[in-house]
């Protein structure tokens, strides 16, 4: 009985389940913004583009500088202080947008935009091979997420 309720708050918290619904955090804009970050997000892992990776960056952009935003002017996570909630909170958004924006970046320069990255062959001469490594690497980080090449 116990492994049956382990089992489903495992199944509830795994947001690649399609029955998992996305959590409030009791303000509407936020509510909103997370929905669409999810909306792009899904769209990146049915349809792994640059495009879609262009999108998902843009829209996560400007939801972590609006939630910040209010962070900040309400006072949450004591903002202003080097080690606090606000603090890491903001360095986790940093490092999000930095996985992001070099990803993109070096996308960019091996695909074309509408073209899914995964379906790659990462042996093709015009890929250069540090670009190849992060490649191949970028390709088995995605499998098994359910995303479509």
């Amino acid at each position: 009985k116990g492994n049956a309720i382990e089992e489903r708050n495992i199944k509830e918290e795994d947001v690649l389940n399609p029955n998992w619904v996305l959590p409030s955090v009791g303000i509407e804009s936020m509510d909103n913004e997370h929905e669409e970050c999810e909306e792009a997000l899904s769209i990146l892992l049915s349809k792994p583009t640059v495009q879609s990776l262009t999108k998902v960056m843009e829209c996560l952009t400007e939801h972590f500088q609006h939630e910040e935003s209010l962070m900040k002017s309400s006072g949450f996570g004591r903002p202003g202080d080097d080690f606090s909630p606000y603090a890491n909170h903001a360095k986790d958004h940093e490092r999000i947008l930095d996985i992001g924006f070099v990803t993109l970046a070096k996308l960019s320069k091996i695909t074309e935009p509408n073209k899914s990255f995964l379906a790659m062959n990462c042996s093709e001469t015009q890929v250069n091979a540090p670009d190849k490594a992060f490649l191949s690497m970028t390709c088995s980080e995605v499998q098994g997420t359910g995303a479509s090449v």
